[in-house]
């Protein structure tokens, strides 16, 4: 659906007259995809809901099709959300195979006894350094 704002001819269109609630329900989807059908602006409104990330049913095409088109809403965690996880033989990815309960690989193994010791070895300086300074 196309505001007023940006569109100046919203009026002819066929989601001028209808409630905005249609095309923000998931259940309405179908609804809203029949009135942007044959609508002369559905490809700019499409075009707008992608550039800006819109939630809703936008030009006949809902967030989850857009979000599957590569277009993600705002705030998107759904189906074609993609979640950046660090690779194996990394220290991340240790904690990873650690949180789903998964025996870490080798190269993860690696890498979290490589951080450990880096750790041990700054907590000796410190103690060495501070003498004073108790466990």
């Amino acid at each position: 659906m196309i505001t007023q704002l940006t569109r100046p001819n919203v009026e002819f269109t066929a989601c001028a007259d209808a409630d905005p609630e249609i095309f923000h329900d998931d259940v309405l989807a179908p609804t809203a995809k029949q009135l942007c059908a044959g609508c002369p602006l559905a490809e700019a409104c499409r075009t707008q809901a992608r550039n800006s990330g819109e939630w809703g049913t936008w030009g006949g095409e809902t967030s989850a099709e857009r979000a599957a088109a590569g277009y993600p809403p705002v705030g998107w965690t759904g189906r074609g959300y993609t979640r950046f996880t660090h690779p194996c033989g990394t220290p991340a990815a240790y904690q990873r195979h650690m949180r789903a309960g998964e025996t870490a690989c080798e190269p993860c193994k690696q890498a979290e006894s490589v951080r450990a010791g880096e750790q041990r070895a700054r907590r000796r300086l410190r103690r060495k350094n501070n003498p004073a300074r108790t466990k």
